[in-house]
């Protein structure tokens, strides 16, 4: 049989080849631990971050609140001085509603009452003038009998 020779560069390759190998995983064990290292750094830097943004989104939340309240509380107020703005408004128009009807009232009687006083008058009137010329003719009878 015969047996294979293995040439001599094989060995040293074989060495050279272990060494890159051992380096690059030297190398990806660096890159994984750098890689590690500075992911937990910003992580760090995330969080506090994160921190910042809960605190202040908590006073924006607190100051809505306050605002909501307050924006409430007005809105209870402005309801109830319209209730109040409405209820004097309707008790107004009531008022001037009444007022009306008796001035009406008044109108109608004061209407008559110058009706009936301009009628009286024109009687009177026409009275007088009848009263007049029956004085008139009186006196043109007097005034022939004495001719």
């Amino acid at each position: 049989m015969m047996e294979a020779s293995i040439p001599g560069w094989v060995g040293p390759t074989i060495a050279i080849s272990l060494v890159v190998i051992a380096l690059a995983a030297v190398a990806i064990g660096t890159v994984t631990v750098a890689a590690n290292w500075t992911a937990r750094r910003k992580l760090g830097e995330l969080g506090r971050r994160l921190e910042g943004i809960r605190a202040e989104a908590e006073r924006v939340l607190e100051t809505i609140r306050e605002l909501t309240e307050t924006g409430a509380d007005e809105a209870r107020h402005y309801l109830a001085a319209s209730k109040s703005i409405r209820r004097d408004l309707e008790l107004g128009v009531e008022r001037v509603k009444s007022r009306l009807a008796d001035l009406d009232a008044l109108y109608e009687v004061v209407h008559e009452e110058v009706e009936d006083t301009a009628l009286d008058v024109a009687a009177r009137v026409r009275a007088v003038r009848q009263g007049a010329s029956v004085v008139g003719k009186l006196r043109r009878w007097m005034v022939r009998g004495r001719r």
